[in-house]
């Protein structure tokens, strides 16, 4: 009697333990189909990993001092995802002062949502003098130095794969300065628009330091890249956009007066850039999917008084990135 009575219960015994198996294997499925999917446009990650100061590579600046070239990378901790997209991430500050940790939020906000994010400190003026030149050189040497952090990555891509990115799926971005700088990575690329900017001796400048891929660090690895996130930055041209160029998102104000809105002398410089209004009129002239959001009547800190700013950038690198 006692084993007829056995018999059954240890058969129910073992089919809960198969039910509670299954459930568990089902709410962790679901877990991970829902945060798969809400990855890239929404938080799913509540913690980050952050390396601080990483290096990536050096250069010589315009006084011809070494520097040493670091930046900071935040990453979703735990993730599992084995080829994540990457931005890379530029301050402002007039080309003479800034650091990379004022973009801290915004890379965690991104590393949360899935992206490997990343800020770099980059070469600044560090010379006296006037000489409409100096800012110019600038921008190359910030575009220089943005295309060694890129590379730094893509170098690991092919090496090690410690940072897991997607090659394919590469962003920069930055504001003032920094989108200034991010601008011209994606859309200043031969010697014809070096010539635009500046001129015979822009070019010797950058024929002198590298050519247009520079030589800042991670020589012979890719500098490609998918899209450009743009907050109150401007170009020398908007006519540098040509067809099949990388995607673009920008804000900007409308009442900027250090960067134009549309065109002028950009902060207390003697050089005339073109900003958002007109540099996204080019975007849709020749076919690169873009998105501007004009801020009405505020200033160079637009970016900071809009709410759905960030959430409206996540999305638009997202749906570039096909995810």
């Amino acid at each position: 009697m006692k084993g007829t009575i056995l018999v059954p219960f240890l058969m129910q015994s073992s089919i809960m333990k198969k039910i509670s198996l299954i459930t568990l294997i089902s709410i962790v499925c679901i877990t991970s189909f829902s945060q798969d999917s809400k990855r890239f446009y929404d938080e799913v990650f509540d913690e980050i990993d952050f390396q601080h100061d990483v290096v990536y590579g050096k250069n010589v600046t315009q006084a011809g001092v070494v520097q040493e070239l670091t930046m900071d990378i935040y990453m979703p901790k735990n993730d599992t995802m084995s080829n994540r997209p990457l931005m890379v991430m530029a301050h402002g500050g007039y080309f003479i002062f800034g650091d990379k940790d004022s973009f801290s939020k915004e890379c965690k906000f991104l590393a949360q949502s899935g992206y490997v994010a990343v800020s770099i400190n980059y070469r600044l003026i560090d010379i006296e003098g006037d000489s409409i030149m100096t800012p110019k050189y600038a921008v190359i040497d910030a575009v220089n130095d943005m295309k060694a952090a890129v590379r730094y990555f893509t170098k690991d891509a092919s090496t090690d794969n410690k940072y897991k990115i997607d090659s394919d799926n590469i962003f920069v971005g930055g504001y003032s300065a920094g989108a200034i700088t991010s601008l011209h990575y994606a859309y200043a690329t031969t010697a014809d628009d070096v010539l635009q900017m500046g001129g015979t001796e822009l070019l010797k400048y950058v024929k002198k330091n590298g050519g247009v891929d520079g030589n800042s660090g991670n020589d012979g690895y890719p500098s490609k890249i998918k899209g450009v996130v743009n907050i109150a930055g401007s170009l020398h041209s908007a006519k540098l956009l040509d067809k099949g160029e990388p995607a673009l998102y920008s804000v900007h104000g409308t009442a900027d007066i250090t960067v134009p809105y549309n065109k002028g002398l950009t902060g207390e410089t003697l050089v005339e850039t073109e900003g958002s209004g007109l540099i996204h009129k080019q975007a849709s002239k020749v076919g690169i999917k873009n998105l501007l959001h004009t801020l009405q009547d505020l200033d160079h800190s637009a970016f900071y008084f809009c709410d759905e700013c960030p959430n409206e950038m996540r999305e638009f690198i997202g749906s570039v990135g096909g995810y």
